[in-house]
């Protein structure tokens, strides 16, 4: 479902115009958090709407069972606000964090279903930025993005390195000879698929977590091992060039998109990883960006955790109220609940 609202009479809000300066898109894709997700969403737009082009709310077709009110009501707020510049998409079938098929990308429904992808596919702008719809904008992110980026296909923190044997220097040494891999460094470190096995069986010797990512280390990492499998942009604040990647990946070409999972052995890699891998294939190179000044996350909320979902959402109701009151009066009217 897309839908396409023209502005309303008097509509208004500080949250800047687009042609005021470079301006890009926004893809938030979302399931259930209204209180976060409104939290992010306005916070973006005052920190950063000068470079706000077009909104695109991608929504989960299913929410959460701990919401009082439905997440729609931000996207009804900002398009009294922004008019067509926040377009609503709800895709038919809900993926969650399945690998994609890639026998079902020739079929736009399934192929819509990836998180971002109606974003992705129909943007007219060059630049998009991707956002989760639980953060805290605290700075302007776009404006200092744009100024960074340069001639990167994407800009924002480079890798899951908590996660990864190569940020480990007591393998790395033992395995290449040489000090661990990070975010500033990690084209300089390429190791062979021999190397690479090893990095992940030197942990397991060690006691040092790794995802089991190493199951399916043939059918992916065997001709190519390098960006690894914890590479990525974190999908959760980036800025994407789409000139440079859109051509390249489903439905254009045949990379795998930045919302897509991929199957690796017995598990899955991350969001964006099999995106990251592909565009380093064809020779692009992504910026690291610190987002710690930039932003704030709240991670891994959601229906399997309703006490941290329930704090969360909470917080993000306090923040609301200190920093976004005219949103909760609208709210109110709106819901017939009272939020104070």
């Amino acid at each position: 479902m897309v839908e396409n609202v023209m502005p309303s009479a008097g509509a208004s809000g500080a949250v800047g115009k687009a042609g005021t300066s470079e301006t890009v898109d926004v893809a938030v894709n979302i399931f259930a958090k209204p209180f976060q997700t409104a939290l992010s969403l306005l916070s973006l737009l005052r920190r950063s709407g000068e470079h706000v082009g077009v909104v695109w709310l991608q929504f989960e077709p299913y929410g959460s069972r701990y919401d009082t009110i439905t997440p729609y009501c931000i996207a009804d707020y900002l398009r009294e606000i922004l008019g067509v510049r926040c377009r609503v998409f709800q895709p038919e079938l809900w993926l969650a964090r399945e690998p994609v098929d890639p026998a079902r990308l020739g079929d736009a429904a399934y192929r819509l279903s990836i998180r971002y992808q109606y974003a992705f596919e129909n943007s007219q702008s060059r630049k998009l930025f991707l956002m989760h719809n639980d953060v805290l904008a605290l700075r302007d992110i776009l404006g200092a993005m744009l100024r960074e980026m340069g001639d990167a296909f994407a800009v924002g923190l480079l890798g899951q390195c908590w996660n990864c044997p190569a940020h480990q220097e007591e393998l790395t040494r033992e395995v290449m000879g040489r000090a661990a891999c990070g975010p500033l460094s990690y084209t300089e470190f390429q190791p062979d698929y021999a190397a690479l096995c090893r990095l992940y069986a030197l942990a397991r010797q060690r006691g040092i977590f790794v995802r089991p990512y190493d199951g399916g280390f043939a059918d992916i990492f065997r001709e190519q091992p390098w960006p690894l499998p914890e590479c990525r942009i974190n999908e959760w604040a980036c800025l994407l060039d789409l000139e440079k990647t859109r051509p390249h990946c489903a439905p254009f070409g045949p990379s795998l998109p930045p919302g897509a999972f991929q199957q690796c052995g017995g598990t899955r890699l991350d969001t964006a990883v099999p995106w990251f891998r592909g565009m380093h294939a064809l020779g692009l190179r992504a910026r690291h960006f610190e987002l710690q000044r930039y932003l704030k996350h709240w991670v891994g909320t959601g229906n399997k955790s309703p006490r941290r979902y329930a704090l969360a959402e909470s917080n993000a109701l306090k923040l609301l109220r200190r920093h976004y009151p005219e949103y909760l009066q609208w709210l109110e009217k709106k819901s017939g609940h009272s939020f104070h």
